[in-house]
């Protein structure tokens, strides 16, 4: 296994509010992207990426798989709630998770929010997970078109995030994966200025190159403006 990742405050946000997190030895990656003004924005992105890396050992990781990822995203929402409540700083601050676990030939990915996983495989990409959003909604409706959703001017309304409730739902899903497989972690700041194909487009076009396809994917963003925060984790799957 192999991975690149890279993140950028982007040209018009005073700061970065997305955290992430990549462990090769756990095999355990994870983007998440605050919300509720920078501080608070960057204050939730963090406690759930610092609960998901305490939580998760491997240890944890072998006995309960996908169970102990559900687990460790819940506390990370119960703590980021307790936060908002006890701290008029923070109320109201929330963020996105998108994790991808990595035993053996399954890729477990708990998500919540719209960050974004996807799975490139035989020069085709599949995203993994659903946009909680008002938009991703009334996509899946059929109320929007594609191109009507990249354009939307309320794409960024999430439906469900994490820290926002006491209680959230957790999207957990699980695939076979294969060698040569990649997976690619993504905050909006990135798929929100380059579309699927572009994104493939670029990963395909330099190969197993991780560090220059990341480098090449994050610029592209800033170069069609750079209107948030951008972060990108690509994962190189083999099986040896």
């Amino acid at each position: 296994m192999h991975v690149n990742s890279l993140t950028n405050i982007g040209l018009v946000r005073k700061a970065n509010e997305d955290s992430f997190l990549t462990d090769k030895n756990r095999g355990l990656f994870v983007v998440a992207d605050g919300m509720g003004g920078h501080e608070a924005g960057e204050r939730a992105s963090s406690i759930a990426i610092k609960t998901l890396d305490k939580y998760l050992t491997s240890e944890v990781i072998a006995t309960s798989k996908g169970e102990g990822l559900c687990q460790a995203i819940q506390i990370a929402n119960e703590l980021i709630y307790q936060e908002s409540q006890q701290n008029t700083c923070y109320s109201g601050m929330g963020t996105t998770i998108t994790a991808a676990l990595f035993i053996d030939d399954q890729l477990i990915i708990g998500h919540i929010g719209d960050s974004r996983a996807y799975l490139i495989r035989d020069n085709t990409i599949k995203l993994l997970t659903n946009d909680h959003s008002l938009v991703g909604e009334l996509l899946r409706k059929g109320e929007l078109t594609e191109s009507e959703a990249y354009r939307h001017p309320h794409r960024n309304i999430l439906t469900r995030a994490l820290g926002t409730e006491k209680k959230v739902e957790i999207d957990i899903s699980e695939y076979k994966i294969k060698s040569g497989d990649l997976v690619l972690l993504c905050t909006d700041g990135l798929y929100n200025l380059l579309n699927d194909n572009e994104i493939l487009a670029e990963i395909l076009k330099n190969g197993y190159d991780l560090k220059r396809t990341v480098n090449r994917l994050v610029q592209t963003a800033l170069e069609r403006g750079g209107v948030d925060n951008i972060t990108v984790i690509l994962i190189s799957y083999d099986d040896q």
